[in-house]
């Protein structure tokens, strides 16, 4: 993956865009249209299959949320808009010049405004950016569960 590459799919958080549920391109946006075409007209059998399973008395739920895992609206958050669309970091590297917050002199004492796992996250991704690089990072992002 090139340095350009990088850092389209890794946000500037530490987050990997490439493989986030919002991202049409990622492994889940795919595998769901997969799942979604081979399913194809199950949602007319389901009710049949309910009567053998309780659990599929709740596939139009899941039904809808194959359909928008499928879909995607974001392409990384350097790009695209983002699920958290009151994320300030993005907008903060841009301000500051960097491509991810570990390069900011602030990033100490920064505090990023997210949620506390988040935030938690946030500063333990740019400390293991920092501390490997950036390619080692991305080899090692790729081997961890996305959420």
């Amino acid at each position: 993956m090139t340095n350009e590459e990088q850092l389209q799919r890794i946000a500037p958080c530490g987050l990997d865009c490439g493989r986030c549920l919002d991202n049409p391109a990622s492994p889940i946006g795919r595998h769901a249209r997969e799942l979604a075409r081979e399913l194809g007209g199950f949602g007319r059998r389901a009710a049949f299959f309910a009567q053998l399973d309780p659990a599929f008395a709740a596939y139009p739920d899941f039904e809808r949320v194959l359909a928008r895992l499928g879909q995607g609206g974001c392409s990384g958050c350097r790009t695209g808009k983002c699920l958290l669309a009151e994320c300030r970091v993005k907008d903060c590297v841009v301000a500051r010049g960097v491509a991810f917050c570990f390069e900011c002199p602030n990033f100490a004492a920064c505090d990023p405004g997210l949620p506390p796992g988040l935030a938690e996250r946030w500063r333990a991704n740019n400390q293991r950016m920092a501390a490997s690089g950036l390619d080692a990072y991305v080899l090692w992002l790729g081997e961890q569960p996305r959420y």
